[in-house]
């Protein structure tokens, strides 16, 4: 029996397994997949004998970045600086291709501001890039990771990443016509600290995780056009890891991920 998992802290919300089991049962695959909870301490312990026992898996929060170093990378993971899916010993990044695949017929309004310097923006960013938007505003609570993203992007890319301090948040957002969260706040029940008033001429919000948020119930009272949750990010990436796995019949796995994630 083939072996697979994601591997992330916290880990608990986390729908993969009750997708990725659902489908091999479905599809007469014998194979698992289960959730396992590192200690951020731990992590360099435990991470070999992950790659080594497992045909193939994932990786979310905070470990996207600190499992570089034990791979090798597709062009897109290395060129992120992130990875969320790996087979064989090699690292891939589908987040950003699960990004852009979501947003075929929506038009992003400029100026694009994102929140957040971690995996899941590096893959944002990186995916707006490959969508040629090369423009954007960062800001993240820790203002130094946020510029190390535009510095970096901006040298591989020529990208232009204006960074602004997260005390700026409401200000920026008021001037923002597309609307990108890529942090985890929301996941608990957690908001941000803006008043609706700030949302008056945000057209598209994008929110990266795939329950219900403050910040998406806001939008939608609001009346932005456009709102979305990372649902279909989380669709579309994963039907790019069964496709790494060799493991793919879309048809069947899009049938699977509507009635878990429904």
């Amino acid at each position: 029996m083939k072996k697979y998992c994601i591997i992330g802290h916290p880990i608990a919300h986390s729908l993969s397994p009750s997708i990725y089991n659902r489908y091999f049962q479905a599809m007469n695959i014998e194979a698992s997949y289960e959730a396992r909870d590192l200690d951020p301490a731990s992590f360099d312990e435990e991470v070999l004998g992950i790659i080594r026992g497992y045909d193939g898996f994932n990786i979310t929060i905070p470990f996207k970045d600190k499992i570089l170093q034990y791979l090798d990378l597709d062009r897109g993971a290395a060129e992120i600086g992130a990875v969320n899916c790996v087979f064989d010993g090699k690292g891939y990044n589908t987040d950003w291709i699960g990004f852009i695949r979501s947003l075929q017929g929506i038009e992003l309004i400029p100026p694009v501001m994102v929140i957040g310097a971690g995996g899941a923006a590096r893959a944002i960013v990186y995916g707006l890039y490959r969508m040629g938007i090369h423009d954007l505003h960062l800001m993240n609570r820790t203002q130094s990771k946020a510029e190390e993203l535009s510095q970096s992007y901006s040298k591989r890319f020529g990208m232009k990443i204006y960074v602004h301090p997260f005390s700026a948040l409401e200000r920026m957002i008021k001037r923002a016509g597309t609307l990108i969260n890529a942090t985890s706040v929301g996941l608990k029940g957690e908001h941000f600290n803006v008043t609706p008033e700030t949302f008056s001429d945000v057209r598209v919000l994008f929110d990266v995780i795939y329950t219900k948020t403050p910040l998406q119930r806001l939008a939608v009272r609001q009346g932005i056009k456009v709102v979305m949750n990372g649902r279909s990010m989380l669709y579309h990436q994963a039907v790019e890891n069964l496709r790494i796995w060799g493991i793919l019949k879309e048809d069947h796995f899009h049938r699977i991920f509507e009635e878990v994630t429904s």
